[in-house]
């Protein structure tokens, strides 16, 4: 490797890709160097999160603003060979690939993915919540920076639009992410606190009470026993860690459509890790979850009936009751479950 230091620019000059040497106070300069800038500040961002998902997102876009750099800081000479080049896969020798309209609607679909998750944005956000979106919101400004310098360069060269366009995208993927950070440790604390209300509640002690078929038949005959008490004919459904159906049984009298909805309440409970009434509350609009049923269409079902199935602090399970109201539904699956 050679040294470190050249002295090739000792008098205030650098070459560009092709050859041609410019001033550093030059804008194509400020342009990539800013670019570069904002590679730095998304790879601290990406040793404070604890995020696998943030952490390779961030690292796949790392890559990419390379190339955008790499484009930036070449003359008209080396425009036409970095252009030029194939991707050949091989370590020995330099592979470019430009940015694209793909890479655009990639940011897009990651953003709108975000979106779903978190809930679409109504107010200002004060940047500081915790470590890892505050180290994100650093890096949107710097990306914000390198995409205005380089609308100021394309006034007097020629710059690909598409480059323009995928900082642009860049930024509001940064900003999603940034609100990804601010927002699942809050849940996971909603969801701990929500198990731990729901055992307080119904009594229930992870010592004497095990996931497994006779458990289950035991909560099914006590729910069809609060059911016939209360006049409402119902389903009961419980579904394992992975979401699959182990027990079901459906009271004659009851709905059709009960046995759909039983199953789904026991799925939403199981992986939301909370009563499905409280996962309700927390898909209304301007709520973190505002948007979850569009994620998957007749999985997640948001009113009351299901519970979460918890064993020594760990949600094993789910059960889903249906039949009659929400807050009849919600009152079988309790006492099945107490």
């Amino acid at each position: 490797m050679a040294n470190l230091y050249t002295k090739t620019g000792d008098k205030g000059t650098t070459a560009l890709v092709g050859g041609s040497r410019v001033a550093k106070s030059d804008l194509k300069v400020e342009c990539y160097g800013t670019v570069d800038e904002a590679i730095s500040a998304l790879g601290f961002a990406r040793t404070q999160t604890s995020s696998e998902f943030v952490g390779e997102m961030i690292h796949k876009v790392e890559t990419r603003l390379f190339a955008v750099g790499a484009e930036l800081a070449a003359d008209e000479k080396g425009l036409k060979k970095l252009m030029g080049l194939k991707p050949t896969g091989s370590e020995d020798e330099l592979s470019f690939v430009p940015v694209t309209e793909k890479d655009i609607a990639y940011l897009e679909g990651v953003v709108d993915k975000i979106t779903s998750l978190v809930g679409k944005q109504h107010e200002f956000v004060v940047p500081g919540v915790n470590a890892s979106s505050g180290a994100l919101h650093v890096a949107r400004t710097i990306v914000r920076k390198a995409e205005r310098r380089v609308v100021e360069l394309s006034s007097t060269e020629e710059v690909r639009p598409v480059v323009q366009k995928y900082l642009n995208r860049l930024s509001d993927l940064v900003f999603a992410l940034a609100r990804y950070e601010e927002e699942m440790p809050a849940r996971e604390e909603l969801c701990e606190r929500v198990i731990a209300a729901v055992k307080e509640t119904l009594g229930m002690s992870d010592s004497n009470k095990q996931f497994n078929l006779e458990t289950l038949q035991g909560m099914a005959l006590r729910a069809q026993e609060k059911a016939r008490e209360l006049g409402v004919p119902c389903v009961f459904a419980a579904v394992d860690d992975g979401g699959n159906l182990v027990l079901f049984q459906r009271m004659e009298g009851s709905l059709l459509i009960s046995m759909d909805v039983a199953q789904g309440k026991a799925f939403t409970a199981m992986s939301m890790k909370m009563p499905t009434d409280e996962v309700g509350k927390l898909c209304q609009p301007g709520q973190p979850f505002y948007g979850l049923e569009n994620s998957k269409p007749g999985k997640f079902v948001l009113f009351g009936g299901g519970f979460p199935f918890v064993v020594d602090g760990k949600v094993v399970g789910g059960i889903g009751v249906s039949g009659g109201t929400a807050e009849q539904d919600m009152e079988i699956a309790r006492y099945a479950m107490a």
